[in-house]
């Protein structure tokens, strides 16, 4: 008896990831478990926080032109515009459910999650049509 190498079937392409959550055609495939695309119900919870401070540049200038009183005051108008906080995506099917938290950064890393979570719940939409 020799022993055959293993040869896995075709790995399922994944059409949308927000974070561990996956969707292929057919299913969300998730680290809880997977389940039927049309069964799933996806909510996202913005909960990023979003502040405006003068850049630490700013405030070197202001002391190394000290001398030109007008000129300095000018650099205190930058503004630095900084993201921080986490979207929760929460995926229920049933009675089961997931919950993923995804750290965000930046006001682009915060507009792409939430542009994922829409793409998936429109995939959602497009397999509730077609079951029924």
């Amino acid at each position: 008896m020799t022993l055959q190498p293993f040869q896995a079937g075709p790995t399922p392409q994944f059409l949308v990831g927000v974070g561990n959550v996956n969707a292929t055609d057919y299913w969300v495939v998730t680290p809880a478990g997977s389940w039927p695309l049309a069964d799933v119900n996806v909510t996202s919870h913005d909960q990023t926080a979003t502040t405006t401070h003068t850049p630490a540049w700013a405030i070197v200038m202001v002391i190394v032109f000290i001398w030109f009183f007008l000129l300095s005051l000018l650099f205190l108008l930058a503004k630095e515009t900084r993201v921080s906080g986490y979207i929760a995506v929460h995926i229920q099917a049933g009675e089961q459910s997931f919950t993923e938290q995804i750290p965000v950064y930046s006001a682009v890393q915060r507009a792409d999650t939430l542009n994922r979570v829409a793409y998936l719940q429109m995939l959602i939409g497009q397999a509730r049509y077609n079951r029924s």
